[in-house]
C-alpha cells in the first residue's frame, strides 16, 4: 500500500510518517510536503490513500482533494486539522473524502483508518477478479483460491508484475517481501501461483494491464502442466516441438489405423498402430494430446460402431476430456488408454460373441442402474460404475446403449442435468456454484448443456418457475 502525507508543518508530517511506518512496516509512506509540490508528488506516486492537512499555503486542502476527486477518483482522501471545524469537516466530506481526523492523530486512529481502506481495496479487487473470472473462466481455478496481499499493486497498472508457479514454500522463501506480492493462487496440493512485482518488463509471464492477468495465469498453467505431464526440467516450451502440424498429421493417420484395427479386432497390428500413434503425440503440444486421446476414448464409447464415420456427441467428448484430465503424467495416460484401448476391444468381441439379445433384466445391468440413481452425480463415472459391477466400461457403455438407447455418458448428462434443475429450484445456490457442485467448473458448458436439456438458461429456467435472480447471479 502507497501513502501519502500532506502538511505544511514539516513535524506534523514526520510524526505522522513515523507512526504510520511503525505500524505498516510493509507499507510505503511518503512525505509530500504540501501546496502545488504536494499536488506533483501525488500524481507521481499515485497513492492508495493521503493524509491531508486542510489549512496550508500555495493550495489548500479541500483544493487539493477537489483536483484529486476530478482526476483519481479511486485515491482515499483523510483530512488532518488542527482545528475542531464542522463546516470544514463538512465539506471536505461532500468533496468526497473518506474522513476527518483531528491532530494530532494518535496511533489507534491511524491504525483503524489504514486497515479500513485496505478492506475496501481488498474487497474492490475481489469484486473485479471474480468479474474477470465470470467473463473468462479459468478450469479448476476460483476466488476462493485466491489469498490478496498488497492489492494496491493491482490497481498501479504502471508496475509490472511475474507469474510465477511453484511450490508454495519455496517460492515464499524467494519472494519474502510481502510488500511486492500482489497475490498467491492456490491450484492444487502441491502447485500454486505467486504474482510479484518485478522491475522489468522482459518476461513472458508478464502483464500489466489488470485484463490480461487470467490470459498470462492461464498461459502459465497450461506451461506447468505440460512440462510436468512430459516430466520435463525445462521451463521455455515454445520451440522444442517443431513441426506441430505435420506431427498433428501423422497422428490422426495413425488414429484412423487404430480404429480400423479395432473394428476388426486384430490385437497384434493393433498395438503396433497405438505405439505409433502414442509415438506421434509425445511430439504435440499437451492441448492437441489431451484433445487426441479424449477423442479415440470417445469413439471406443461409441461402441466402435461399423462405419466408415464415427460420429461423436459433444457430451461424450467433453466426458473423455476430463477423464483424460486426471492424469498428470504421460506414461500414466499411456497405460490408462492402452489398458481401456485393448481390453475395450476384448470385451466388445466377447459381448458380439454372446449376441445382441442380452436380457434387460441382466443382474448386473440391474445394479449399475441403481448405483447411478443412488449415488451423487459427482462421484460417478463410466470407471466406477463398471468396476462396481466388475465389467469393462466398454461392455458397461455398449450396455446401455442397448438397454438404455443412449451411452452412459448421456444418460449420466440426463441426470446431472436433473439435479442442476432440483438445485436451481430448492437453493438459494448461485447457478456457477450449481455448475461446479455437479461436477462442471466450465460454467459455459454447463448452461449450454442445461439450455440443450430444458430449451432454457439456468437464469431462465428459474424465472420461468417464479425464482428472482440470485443477487450476483450473471449468464
Amino acid at each position: 500500500m502507497k501513502i501519502c502525507v500532506v502538511d505544511d508543518e514539516s513535524e506534523v508530517r514526520v510524526s505522522i510518517i513515523q507512526k504510520l511506518t511503525a505500524l505498516f512496516p510493509h507499507d510505503k509512506v511518503f512525505n509530500t510536503e504540501f501546496g502545488y509540490e504536494a499536488l506533483k508528488r501525488i500524481e507521481l506516486i499515485q497513492p492508495d490513500l493521503v493524509f491531508l492537512d486542510i489549512r496550508m499555503p500555495e493550495l489548500d486542502g479541500l483544493q487539493i482533494l477537489q483536483r484529486l476527486r476530478e482526476k483519481y477518483p479511486a485515491i482515499s482522501v483523510v483530512i488532518i486539522s488542527g482545528y475542531d471545524d464542522f463546516e470544514y469537516a463538512r465539506r471536505s466530506l461532500t468533496l468526497g473524502a473518506s474522513g476527518f481526523l483531528l491532530k494530532p492523530a494518535d496511533r489507534g486512529e491511524l491504525s483503524d483508518i489504514v486497515l479500513k481502506v485496505k478492506g475496501k481495496m481488498e474487497q474492490a479487487f475481489m469484486k473485479e477478479l471474480g468479474q474477470l473470472l465470470n467473463v473468462s473462466p479459468i478450469p479448476h481455478v476460483s476466488l476462493e483460491q485466491v489469498q490478496p496481499f498488497n492489492v494496491s499493486l493491482w490497481f498501479d497498472e504502471r508496475e509490472w508484475k511475474h507469474i510465477e508457479l511453484g511450490d508454495r514454500s519455496v517460492l515464499l522463501d524467494h519472494y519474502n517481501s510481502p510488500q511486492d506480492i500482489l497475490l498467491i493462487v492456490t491450484l492444487d496440493s502441491d502447485l500454486v501461483g505467486i504474482v510479484v512485482r518485478v522491475d522489468w518488463e522482459h518476461t513472458k509471464s508478464g502483464f500489466r494491464e489488470r485484463k490480461l492477468f487470467l490470459p498470462v495465469l492461464h498461459s502459465q498453467i497450461r506451461n506447468m502442466k505440460e512440462l510436468r505431464f512430459f516430466q520435463m526440467n525445462d521451463s521455455p516450451l515454445s520451440g522444442i516441438r517443431a513441426n506441430q502440424k505435420e506431427w498433428a498429421k501423422q497422428a490422426a493417420k495413425h488414429s484412423q489405423q487404430i480404429v480400423h484395427q479395432a473394428l476388426t479386432g486384430e490385437i497384434s497390428e493393433l498395438e503396433v498402430a497405438l505405439d505409433a500413434w502414442f509415438e506421434c503425440l509425445t511430439n504435440v503440444t499437451y492441448d492437441n494430446l489431451q484433445k487426441e486421446c479424449a477423442h479415440l476414448m470417445a469413439v471406443l464409447d461409441e461402441g466402435l460402431g461399423r462405419s466408415d464415420v464415427i460420429l461423436v456427441d459433444e457430451d461424450t467428448l467433453y466426458y473423455w476430456r476430463e477423464w483424460v484430465g486426471r492424469y498428470h503424467t504421460w506414461n500414466d495416460l499411456k497405460d490408462r488408454v492402452r489398458h481401456m484401448l485393448l481390453n475395450g476391444v476384448r470385451a466388445l468381441k466377447n459381448l458380439e460373441r454372446q449376441g445382441r439379445d442380452i436380457p434387460q433384466a441382466s443382474d448386473w445391468f440391474k445394479q449399475a442402474l441403481q448405483i447411478i440413481e443412488s449415488s451423487s452425480v459427482m462421484n460417478i463415472n463410466l470407471e466406477v460404475v463398471s468396476e462396481a459391477v466388475n465389467v469393462h466400461p466398454v461392455t458397461l457403455s455398449r450396455m446401455f446403449k442397448q438397454q438404455m438407447g443412449i451411452t452412459f455418458v448421456r444418460f449420466l448428462t440426463r441426470r446431472k442435468m436433473q439435479q442442476a434443475s432440483a438445485l436451481l429450484l430448492n437453493t438459494s445456490k448461485k447457478v456457477n456454484e450449481i455448475s461446479e457442485d455437479i461436477g462442471y467448473a466450465d460454467y459455459a458448458y454447463f448452461r449450454s448443456l442445461f439450455k440443450k436439456e430444458f430449451g432454457y438458461s439456468p437464469s431462465e429456467f428459474r424465472k420461468k418457475n417464479g425464482i428472482l435472480t440470485i443477487p450476483d447471479e450473471s449468464e
